[in-house]
């Protein structure tokens, strides 16, 4: 249990870091906040809390199905799969992490798209959401991958495929986490954080990078073993 828990943590952690330190997502926040604004003139609109909250939904709504898809596609071979999927995964983590410390902003140029809205409040927060999820996915590939990398290490110690769902549901909970933040902070209190991330931007990136290239590298030399000699 503490396993677990340990490890829900962790994907918690790497779910709240991961829309913080994508470039292409940081100009969505600006559009979020001023979002929140539009639906607070509304008196007959849902309060601006229960809207992040929503939204929150939305996120966890994606990850929820991202995960039904990864149980779906190992099915009970879950253990079976960490020595086939998890060099590759960190292989890929190495080379995202090489990336963004040469060229920081490299991903800052994939085309993004912003949410859509509806004429109903309530469905426009939770479609945000669903699709604030589904831009973070392509939009911070170091992270995702290092989720991905990590849950194919953390998985087969679960005792059941909810326990994989509950991984997935711990990072989409810290993807939403910054979302209902600026919902309950101050408007101009959110403009100033989401100026200083766009501002600071490059070194992020590249502390990312240099975190991804180092946990790569550990667990494909010392844990997978993929070049002989290392022990």
């Amino acid at each position: 249990m503490t396993s677990t828990a340990a490890a829900l943590l962790e994907f918690f952690l790497l779910g709240l870091a991961t829309p913080l330190t994508a470039a292409c997502v940081i100009p969505l926040y600006p559009g979020f906040v001023a979002y929140l604004a539009s639906t607070g003139e509304h008196e007959r609109g849902p309060p601006v809390a229960v809207v992040g909250a929503l939204v929150v939904a939305g996120v966890i709504a994606f990850m929820m199905a991202v995960g039904l898809l990864w149980t779906a596609v190992f099915g009970t071979s879950v253990t079976n799969a960490v020595d086939r999927v998890s060099p590759i995964a960190f292989g890929v983590l190495a080379v995202v992490g090489t990336v963004l410390l040469v060229a920081p902003s490299a991903f800052s140029r994939l085309p993004t798209i912003e949410p859509p809205h509806s004429r109903y409040p309530t469905l426009s927060a939770f479609g945000y959401g669903f699709f604030f999820g589904a831009i973070v996915v392509p939009c911070n590939p170091g992270l995702i991958a290092l989720f991905f990398s990590r849950s194919t290490v953390a998985f087969p110690a679960f005792d059941s495929h909810l326990e994989v769902m509950l991984g997935f549901l711990a990072f989409g909970l810290g993807i939403g986490a910054p979302l209902l933040a600026f919902a309950l902070l101050s408007q101009p209190y959110s403009r100033r954080v989401t100026r200083t991330l766009a501002r600071y931007g490059t070194p992020i990136n590249r502390v990312v990078g240099l975190v991804l290239v180092a946990v790569s590298l550990y667990y494909l030399l010392f844990v997978f073993r993929v070049v002989p000699g290392f022990s």
